[in-house]
C-alpha cells in the first residue's frame, strides 16, 4: 500500500506504455489480453482510496469473485483506463461503490453482481454516469448506515435490479466472504 498519501491500495495497476502482443487475437496488436483478478481477500488500511486501482490507462480487467474491505470505493478507473469489469465482489464497509470517468463508446466500464456494506450512502457517481461511454451498472445489493442511497446523483438508485437495505450484521458479511473465497 501507498502509505504516505494513502493513493491506491493493496491492487494498483498502470498502463500508460503500450507493447505489441500476440496474446489477443493471435496478430500482432497493442490491444492486449482480458486480465482476472479474482478469489482475493484485500484490506485497505492506512484510509487508502481503495482495493483495486485501476489507474491512468489500465485496462481489459475482470475483477471477480474477491472480498474487499475498506477504501472509499470499490472501482476506479480514471485518466484513460476503459474495459474494468468489478462483478460477483463483496465490498465490506467501503465509502462509495465506483468513480468513473467517462469512456468511449464499445469501451466502456462495469460494475454489477456486487454486494456493497458502505460506510456513505452515495453507490457512486462521476462523469461516466451518462453520455455514450456510460458504465454499465444493475443488479446490486446495496447496505448503508440508513437504509438509503444514491446513484448518480438518482435516488433510489436506477439501475436495473439494485436493492438497498440497512446495514447487516457483522455475522452476515463475514459468512457472505467465507462463502465467495470458498472458506
Amino acid at each position: 500500500t501507498c502509505r504516505e498519501s494513502g493513493d491506491h491500495g493493496p491492487f494498483n495497476s498502470w498502463d500508460r506504455q503500450p507493447y505489441l502482443s500476440l496474446q489477443r487475437t493471435g496478430q500482432p496488436s497493442v490491444q492486449m489480453a482480458w486480465r482476472e483478478l479474482s478469489h482475493n481477500f484485500f484490506i485497505d488500511n492506512y484510509n487508502l482510496q481503495e482495493g483495486v486501482d485501476n489507474d491512468d490507462g489500465s485496462a481489459y480487467y475482470h475483477t471477480h469473485d474477491n472480498f474487499l474491505v475498506g477504501g472509499n470505493r470499490g472501482l476506479k478507473s480514471d485518466y484513460g483506463g476503459h474495459d474494468n469489469f468489478h462483478y460477483n465482489n463483496v465490498y465490506g464497509y467501503v465509502g462509495q461503490g465506483f468513480g468513473i470517468c467517462p469512456q468511449l463508446p464499445g469501451h466502456v466500464d462495469g460494475f454489477y453482481n456486487n454486494t456493497l456494506v458502505m460506510t456513505g450512502t452515495s453507490v457512486g457517481g462521476g462523469e461516466g454516469c451518462s453520455g455514450p461511454g456510460k458504465t454499465i451498472v444493475h443488479d446490486l445489493k446495496v447496505y448503508t448506515p440508513t437504509g438509503n442511497a444514491t446513484e448518480c446523483g438518482q435516488s433510489p438508485p436506477q439501475s436495473p435490479g439494485t436493492t438497498v437495505h440497512k446495514l447487516p450484521a457483522d455475522e452476515d458479511i463475514i459468512s457472505w466472504a467465507k462463502t465467495l473465497l470458498r472458506m
